[in-house]
């Protein structure tokens, strides 16, 4: 089972909310496609998250790592620093349209991030996590 989310804000103007959205009207529910909704850490065998990146990268990032880190704040006091995202394979992403990266920011995308990784290493371990910034 799969799970994807994003993130929405005040003005619609989110391109994960708008991506989302349009996974939802061509990949049908719960029947091997996509199943959107909540996080409610049930045992998915790949969680996948979409963010907004604003920057002068036209590529999508796909972030390999979740700091303990909220606003410049620890998430978790006694939590480590980093915490490495339980990636599938990524050996044939294309380089013309991905860019690995290791700096998911500290803010909402950020935070998720941390606390699903966190959740993957204590209760499902064989889980996987996917997280694209998109341009």
């Amino acid at each position: 089972m799969i799970l994807l989310y994003a993130f929405s804000n005040q003005w619609a103007t989110n391109i994960s909310r708008r991506v989302y959205t349009e996974l939802q009207k061509i990949l049908p529910p719960c029947q091997g496609g996509i199943k959107g909704g909540l996080i409610r850490f049930n045992k998915y065998d790949l969680i996948i998250g979409l963010g907004d990146y604003y920057g002068n990268i036209s590529k999508i990032k796909i972030e390999t790592q979740a700091r303990n880190a909220y606003d410049n704040r620890s998430i978790y006091e006694f939590a480590p620093i980093n915490l490495e995202l339980s990636l599938p394979s990524l050996d044939l992403v294309d380089p013309q349209k991905f860019i690995i990266s290791e700096n998911m920011g500290t803010y909402n995308c950020n935070y998720i991030a941390f606390e699903i990784q966190r959740w993957i290493n204590d209760h499902s371990p064989a889980s996987k996590q996917l997280f694209f910034h998109l341009p």
